[in-house]
């Protein structure tokens, strides 16, 4: 029996049961911390880029994909090494790596060592960090909720990161102001350091089973969870729906800022309207998602959810100028994240209790590959697509393939999963 497993084996201890439900609420507050300073930073990042060293749209371009490029190249392994290192471990060292990246950030400003290169660097190194950081704070969410309140806990985490990103997106607008863009990262560098000290403070996450057989490649263990989810009858369907969502999502999600505010003219503050609808809307969902599962089955969740998702897309594509557009694309932003969210945890769940408890993390790991790491592709692909034709029909390409995305879940059994806790394995 793997450590995991024993966690919620034999007799329900209420000591047990209390040091599960204690070290679940320290995760949670120090991935809210943290994301809270990572929000700040990707305010202040392209701030001092700009503002202090005259970078051009291109040179912003890369420090972007620089940032995201790692969760194409290091998402896969990361599972691997969830299986061979303690995660607590691992959310205490990526922390306070990243408390330690973000401070070269101040400090070069002060000796005037500022540069583009410098930028680059450090947006690279912490990419690698916050990939293996995320993947280890999901996959810790299993092992501190029991089955039957998985995914009231992903919706947990999903609504403590949502309210932390706007709390820290305002939070860097202010900081930026009122003491510079450099400084400001003095906060992502405190909140990196209360979250590993809360990541400290967890007890109930076990490390790696120590009598496990004798280890294989990376490569090998890498190439068995990717057959694992292409064999499986409920992971194929959702992980191909994942992959052409992403797809979809990177082309519409590079331009969308830019034809916002150059084609629909909704000006900063109808854009700030239209992401504050949004994060309403992401905690909304990810507080329903639950209920919903409940009542209709996670099945009918997903299929549900996902066809309004795509098609919250297409006012973008239709919107002019004008107050009726402005508040129809406010709507539209409101339903996009909330069944953004609702199909997020949703699926998360359905894919961690359908995954044998050693393939998890790997499972998670070529989830998040499918998606967050074909972002800097797809955005490539957007600008090249941009100087053949224009920013509506490559925004309407992206939209036509989110659409397509559904198809893979009429596939059985999806749609036939009646709760969450009943897909369980």
């Amino acid at each position: 029996m793997t450590a995991a497993a024993e966690i919620h084996a034999g007799p329900p201890f209420l000591g047990r049961a209390r040091d599960m439900k204690r070290s679940l609420t320290l995760l949670l507050a120090g991935e809210g911390i943290g994301y809270a300073g990572v929000s700040v930073r990707a305010v202040a990042l392209p701030a001092l880029a700009v503002l202090y060293l005259d970078a051009e749209p291109g040179q912003i371009a890369l420090l972007a994909c620089a940032a995201k490029l790692p969760a194409l190249v290091f998402a896969l392994p990361a599972g691997v090494a969830l299986d061979r290192h303690p995660l607590r471990t691992i959310l205490i060292s990526t922390n306070l790596t990243a408390a330690a990246l973000v401070s070269v950030i101040p400090l070069a400003a002060s000796l005037d060592w500022l540069s583009m290169p410098l930028l680059y660097a450090v947006a690279l190194a912490l990419g690698t960090v916050a990939t293996l950081h995320s993947a280890a704070s999901l996959a810790a969410v299993p092992v501190l909720a029991t089955t039957g309140q998985l995914h009231e806990a992903h919706a947990r985490l999903t609504s403590v990161v949502t309210i932390a990103g706007t709390v820290g997106s305002a939070l860097g607008t202010f900081l930026v102001a009122a003491v510079g863009s450099a400084r400001g990262f003095g906060a992502d560098a405190v909140s990196h350091l209360i979250s590993a000290w809360c990541a400290f403070r967890i007890r109930a996450l076990p490390a790696p089973d120590g009598d496990q057989a004798e280890r294989r490649s990376v490569i090998r263990e890498i190439r068995e969870g990717i057959s694992h989810c292409a064999d499986d009858a409920v992971l194929r369907p959702l992980l191909l729906a994942l992959a052409v969502t992403g797809i979809g999502d990177g082309l519409i999600s590079t331009l969308l800022p830019y034809h916002l505010l150059a084609g629909v003219e909704v000006g900063t503050t109808g854009l700030g309207m239209i992401m504050g609808a949004g994060s309403l809307g992401g905690l909304t969902g990810a507080r329903l998602a639950p209920r919903l599962a409940r009542r209709y089955g996670t099945g009918t969740v997903l299929v549900c959810a996902w066809p309004v998702y795509a098609l919250m897309h297409v006012p973008p594509l239709l919107a002019r100028p004008g107050p009726a557009w402005l508040a129809i694309l406010v709507v539209s932003g409101f339903l996009q994240w909330a069944t953004a969210t609702c199909i997020g945890t949703t699926q998360r769940s359905v894919q961690q209790l359908t995954s044998p408890v050693r393939l998890r993390s790997r499972v998670q790991q070529t989830s998040l590959w499918l998606t967050t790491g074909m972002v800097p592709l797809t955005a490539l692909a957007a600008g090249v697509l941009t100087t053949f034709t224009s920013v509506r029909t490559v925004m309407a390409i992206g939209t036509l393939i989110l659409i397509l995305s559904v198809a893979p879940l009429w596939r059985l059994p999806i749609r036939h999963l009646l709760a969450t806790d009943e897909g369980a394995r």
